[in-house]
């Protein structure tokens, strides 16, 4: 019997949802827009009312400052997000969605409600429940795993 690795199911799973988002015809038609960048703005969409500066996005999505750096220069450039100061700390930027972003918010919305729906259909709450529970168990399984330098 062969093994199966969990590793690849997760991405193999992740590259088809990308897919099924990526069908969405505000993202075709920018084809400069990638798929981090769309779960960036879901994030920045669901923070809507807060203030979220880079390092909100760093903790986020578990991505170094570099990453998040070049990432958000990217959406700066696309469009998507301006960095304004803040009062307080001029070294701080808030992210702020432009008029453009919000245009793809309704699309991108309605494509993650029906993505989820599909995803889901057929498991019980209990089972979803599960899922979750278990996928908090491998994150901390790996956060344990890059702690000790793996």
């Amino acid at each position: 019997m062969d093994k199966k690795h969990i590793g690849y199911a997760v991405n193999s799973l992740s590259r088809r949802i990308s897919r099924v988002m990526d069908s969405i015809p505000a993202i075709k038609e920018n084809k400069n827009l990638t798929g981090i960048q769309i779960w960036v703005l879901n994030f920045l969409f669901r923070s809507a009312g807060k203030d979220v500066y880079q390092r909100d996005v760093e903790r986020e999505f578990n991505i170094r400052r570099s990453t998040a750096t070049e990432l958000l220069k990217m959406m700066e450039r696309g469009g998507l997000i301006r960095r304004e100061s803040v009062a307080f700390d001029a070294r701080l930027k808030r992210i702020v969605l432009t008029d453009y972003a919000e245009e793809i918010r309704r699309q991108l919305q309605a494509q993650i409600e029906r993505t989820e729906a599909e995803l889901t259909e057929g498991f019980s709450e209990k089972e979803l429940d599960d899922f979750f529970s278990y996928v908090a168990r491998f994150k901390l399984n790996l956060k344990k795993m890059e702690e000790q330098g793996c």
